[in-house]
């Protein structure tokens, strides 16, 4: 019962953790990304968030999301 407890009180923040620190990478390349293709950057922000987005936040977004879903939905095999 107590592994259980644990399980249940451990994984959200382990799942957090990992969402967060996503973030910070996704961030660090997408202002790469952003030094090296600016104006790709600059489109794809006017084309889906109608204004100037940064690459950087664009970049952490897709992090955050991308490894909060992964992490969420385990791949069965």
């Amino acid at each position: 019962m107590k592994g259980f407890v644990g399980l249940v009180l451990f994984g959200p923040l382990v799942i957090a953790v990992m969402a967060i620190l996503a973030m910070i990478m996704g961030a660090g390349a997408g202002w790469i990304a952003g030094l090296i293709f600016p104006q790709v950057f600059e489109n794809l922000s006017d084309l889906v968030f109608t204004e100037e987005v940064p690459a950087w936040q664009i970049g952490a977004m897709l992090g955050f999301i991308a490894t909060f879903l992964r992490v969420s939905f385990p791949r069965r095999r």
